[in-house]
């Protein structure tokens, strides 16, 4: 055959597919993996409505005409591909990208509408196995972008239909096959059983190795990324003093309403249920509320960290405010590098980098968060950096939004911060004014810090030292006692109430800490939060708005000090494996049953095992009956003349024939010569051109009848 002749061979159409069973079930898995796509922010309406209605549309097209020429309609989709392929290029190229990120959202519309135009065209089994292969590409795109569970309903759906397309497509290419029994006979019936049920455990070990290689596989989202998600809202509004703080979820207290609103009147916006008032320009520790558990952002990174949000220097006895407010602008290129802070910054070219991804769940702070030392920045708007490495943006975010930091985190160890110890002569002056500034500090506060800290031989001791005492002599609660009027809030709390929050609690570090001669200052931002296993990204939720101490050592930078909890030192901190904390993650979200549910699904278990068991038993009972009823004629009167070898103590062994065996149980005197007419029945049933008829089967059953009484006597 020649080389064209091949060609044409291989390019041949597939016989036209029949099974509209196998047809729905990849459509299905298709139509699962476009909506699990759409559903992360891909396409307009009118691509929603082009999958969701005209993927089925396309479907039953290609059904109906499957039998039909359809050259004109593959030009057609042909052309279509190359309009959808310019569009793709023109988004691209006007998005001036930066990072793979900039055109994965374009670039799955482009997939989704390849895969909408494919449908038209899916006559044979081949063609619907191509479209659940690209089904699988779907899935895939639809997890790099979901960043939440909720991801799980559509993968689901799609693995439930896959399979089924699978073990549809199996039956579909057997029923071409030519069965060798005629069909409906139990015996093509038994072997679709067991094909199903070998899919199933296929199905089945993959479900546990899956599970098994989740529970042990290192996390995603390693330090280095090719993607570096940024995204803004159109409904994000600039704010109005460019550079300044803003933070609408304060309602009033938002430290970008003007001075002349305020004197005018124009308030009335109350506060969100989870903004906090440390995202401001200064922080009262009088104040009592704290923000409640309301999802406000989600953040991919390799390991938890504390993310930063703006720092506090200045100190009179009750409040924080920020030394220098003024922020100078930043670039508008991508990747935006940020600039080294004014004090107190390290940069080393050898530390590691560390990547997050912020995504916004409700609108808050223009603070931009991040893990210190952040490096680099994306995001789509203006950014202004402060002194003290404080990074604002020049929009209010809203619910959608999405920037990534990079970070350079140094590596820290105990014996480098006790090396880095404090020499207060070779620190600036104006270093020393702001990060050791206190009031008038009450006597046993200094005193307390003193007797506290003796025989701790350097600074990093130092901190330890305080931090244990606090631990030790106080207790963290979300209701602790009103600060009373005129009061100093750092010596009521640890000589009076000894009961506050982290706002007390790391106030209470940092002004001790300068009353020893260690700079520090304060630190508000977010805790971790809690990693969801299943999507690997930690919920931050308004509850985690946390404040703590950062205490400064030579040539290391800031450290993050919080008695509040045991904070890793930078580096120290990870995650084992992609499922770290699923138990405990399940634990605390799965609903508690009462108890009477539990017993009665106990007692329901065991009425279901017992169920079970009989039925398995009662199964087994009727399959060797059915499996006796189902043996052909000839098979049942062999099994009878094997009986009566048997009783006659000469089994039959495999390597003889019917005939053979008849002859050896007569020259053996076990049966009599009426044998040789059986065995011969038996071998005109099975290998004649024609059965027996019913009379010949008639005589030899009647001798099989006389053989069994008289079987074994001579």
């Amino acid at each position: 055959m020649s080389i064209v002749g091949k060609l044409k061979q291989v390019n041949a159409p597939g016989r036209p597919e029949e099974s509209i069973a196998f047809r729905v079930a990849v459509l299905a898995s298709v139509v699962a993996g476009e909506v699990a796509v759409l559903r992360e922010g891909v396409g307009t309406p009118l691509l929603w409505l082009a999958c969701v209605v005209g993927t089925p549309l396309a479907f039953f097209m290609s059904h109906r005409t499957r039998h039909a020429d359809r050259f004109w309609l593959k030009v057609g989709i042909a052309a279509a591909l190359f309009v959808a392929l310019a569009r793709f290029a023109g988004m691209a190229s006007s998005l001036e990208a930066a990072s793979i990120a900039d055109v994965q959202i374009p670039l799955a519309e482009l997939f989704l509408w390849v895969q909408l135009l494919h449908g038209l065209d899916v006559p044979a089994r081949r063609d619907l196995m191509f479209s659940l292969s690209s089904s699988v590409t779907l899935v895939i795109v639809a997890g790099v972008l979901s960043v939440d569970i909720s991801y799980a309903i559509y993968l689901s759906a799609w693995g439930v239909a896959a399979l089924a397309s699978l073990v549809l497509a199996h039956r579909s290419e057997l029923g071409e096959l030519r069965p060798l029994v005629p069909k409906g006979t139990a015996q093509l019936s038994a072997a679709t059983r067991r094909q199903l049920r070998s899919l199933i455990g296929v199905g089945a070990l993959v479900i546990v190795l899956g599970a098994g290689l989740f529970m042990v596989l290192p996390p995603a989202g390693g330090a280095r990324t090719l993607t570096f998600p940024h995204r803004v809202p159109r409904s994000s509004s600039a704010v109005t003093n460019p550079g300044g703080l803003s933070n609408p979820s304060l309602g009033d207290a938002d430290p970008s309403i003007s001075e002349r609103d305020r004197a005018a009147g124009r308030l009335g916006r109350g506060a969100a249920s989870y903004g906090y008032f440390g995202f401001s320009d200064s922080l009262d520790t009088s104040v009592r509320g704290r923000p409640d558990n309301t999802l406000v952002m989600r953040v991919r990174a390799s390991q938890p960290d504390f993310w930063r949000g703006q720092t506090f220097d200045v100190w009179d006895g009750r409040e924080w405010k920020l030394a220098e407010v003024t922020s100078r602008p930043l670039s508008r290129d991508l990747p935006i590098d940020l600039g080294v802070e004014l004090f107190g910054n390290r940069r080393a070219a050898g530390d590691p980098t560390f990547v997050q991804t912020f995504f916004i769940e409700r609108p808050g702070p223009n603070v931009i968060f991040g893990a210190y030392q952040p490096r680099q920045l994306y995001v789509d708007s203006a950014a202004y950096q402060l002194e003290d490495g404080t990074i604002r943006a020049g929009v209010n975010f809203q619910s959608g939004a999405v920037y990534t930091v990079v970070s350079q985190r140094p590596s820290v160890t105990e014996e480098l911060l006790r090396r880095a110890d404090v020499q207060l002569e070779s620190l600036s002056q104006e270093f020393r004014d702001r990060y050791l500034q206190l009031p008038e500090v009450p006597e046993r506060v200094r005193k307390l810090a003193t007797s506290a800290t003796v025989g701790a031989a350097t600074e990093y001791d130092k901190v330890l030292a305080l931090e244990k005492w606090i631990a030790e002599n106080t207790r963290y609660s979300l209701d602790p006692p009103e600060l009373s009027r005129g009061e100093d809030a750092v010596e009521q709390f640890l000589f009076e109430d000894k009961v506050g929050f982290c706002e007390q609690i790391g106030s209470s570090l940092v002004v001790m800490l300068r009353s020893i001669g260690i700079p520090s200052r304060l630190v508000v931002g977010f805790a971790a939060g809690e990693r969801n296993p299943f999507t690997g990204l930690f919920e931050v939720r308004g509850s985690d708005a946390h404040a703590w101490a950062e205490v400064y050592f030579p040539g290391v930078g800031w450290q993050g000090f919080d008695p509040t909890a045991e904070v890793p030192l930078a580096g120290d901190a990870g995650i084992s494996s992609a499922g770290s904390g699923v138990l405990r993650y399940l634990d605390a979200h799965l609903p508690s049953p009462p108890m009477w549910a539990v017993g009665f699904v106990a007692a329901a278990a065991a009425a279901m095992s017992a169920l079970f068991g009989g039925a398995v038993f009662w199964r087994s009972i009727a399959s060797r009956r059915r499996s006796e009823r189902e043996r052909s004629w000839a098979e049942v009167c062999l099994a009878r003349i094997e009986r009566i070898g048997n009783a006659g103590g000469r089994p039959r062994r495999p390597s003889e024939t019917t005939r053979e065996y008849g002859a050896i149980l007569r020259r053996a005197n076990l049966v009599g010569f009426e044998i040789l007419d059986v065995v011969d029945t038996v071998d005109s049933d099975v290998f004649g051109d024609e059965p027996a008829d019913p009379a010949t089967r008639a005589r030899a059953e009647g001798a099989l009848d006389a053989l069994e009484r008289t079987a074994g006597r001579p």
